[in-house]
């Protein structure tokens, strides 16, 4: 694990992408600090950091998009399969290299509430568990982007779908509008949801049956569902959205409470996206 993990540091930085990705998010965190804080006047520096969620629409892309899809692009993943490390090294090798370069901005966040602490009282144990969460996010973030990544050999396809999932995750709080909460309305959600898993399994299978009948077998248990007990699926939209919704997680430290059960959201998330790179990987090993 320690040759992949110097591998793709030496990568990150060679190519300029960690640099990037690191000036990146010290400007917009600076910028935030900057407008939140120092104008504004807030003496709380975990407003600054909730702001700087936006840094992930642009670092989760350029620093996940080239994990395993430049791999597959230059064909050098068949070198790194047959090499003598488990799937295990290699998946969680490039795993530490990407929260690594994220990790080194989050430092240096580190230093902006004690600069402030100098000037005035400031709600230290507040910032530094927002910068915690932060943290913790992004590390979500990358471990589907490195999923979605070990999906494809386009690294232009890898960076948009990573952008899609950042844009839903940060905005869909706004659509629970457009959603009915009635019965019928959330069938056809989770219907619609039922396809998007059937698309995952055969990005991960290439197998067009295994897709084909997840989508029946999720469909068929809908609709039994919804004939025995139709009130159960009024409002479901909302409720899986509000799962779906990155923000609001988040939103819970920044207000000043501190949840465990949304701390364990983001970390099962990285653990999804960890071990779904592995079993993508996986397949195309022994493919």
């Amino acid at each position: 694990m320690n040759a992949i993990y110097k591998r793709e540091m030496k990568s990150y930085f060679t190519s300029m992408t960690g640099a990037i990705a690191i000036a990146v998010m010290l400007f917009v965190i600076g910028l935030m600090f900057r407008y939140i804080n120092l104008s504004s006047g807030y003496a709380s520096f975990a407003y600054a950091v909730s702001s700087s969620s936006l840094i992930f629409y642009i670092v989760v892309p350029v620093l996940s998009m080239r994990v395993f899809a430049e791999e597959r692009r230059q064909k050098t993943d068949q070198l790194l399969m047959t090499a003598p490390v488990s799937l295990k090294d290699v998946v969680f090798g490039k795993y530490l290299a990407l929260i690594s370069i994220f990790a080194i901005p989050v430092v240096i966040m580190c230093f902006y509430p004690l600069i402030m602490s100098a000037f005035g009282t400031v709600t230290l144990q507040l910032d530094y568990l927002n910068i915690l969460v932060f943290f913790i996010m992004g590390c979500a973030y990358l471990a589907i982007g490195m999923f979605i990544s070990s999906l494809t050999e386009s690294v232009i396809i890898s960076a948009i779908v990573s952008i899609l999932f950042v844009f839903v995750t940060q905005m869909i709080g706004n659509t629970y509008t457009i959603f009915s909460s009635t019965n019928f309305s959330g069938l056809v959600f989770l219907i619609v949801m039922a396809v998007i898993i059937g698309l995952l399994v055969y990005f991960m299978t290439k197998n067009y049956w295994a897709a084909l009948g997840t989508v029946v077998v999720l469909a068929a248990a809908c609709f039994i569902g919804y004939l025995v007990k139709p009130d159960w699926f009024g409002g479901k939209a909302e409720t899986v959205l509000g799962v779906l919704n990155f923000s609001t997680h988040f939103s819970t430290f920044t207000q000043g409470s501190f949840s465990i059960a949304d701390l364990l959201y983001f970390i099962s998330v990285a653990v999804v996206g960890i071990v779904l790179t592995m079993q993508s990987v996986a397949k195309r090993r022994w493919s």
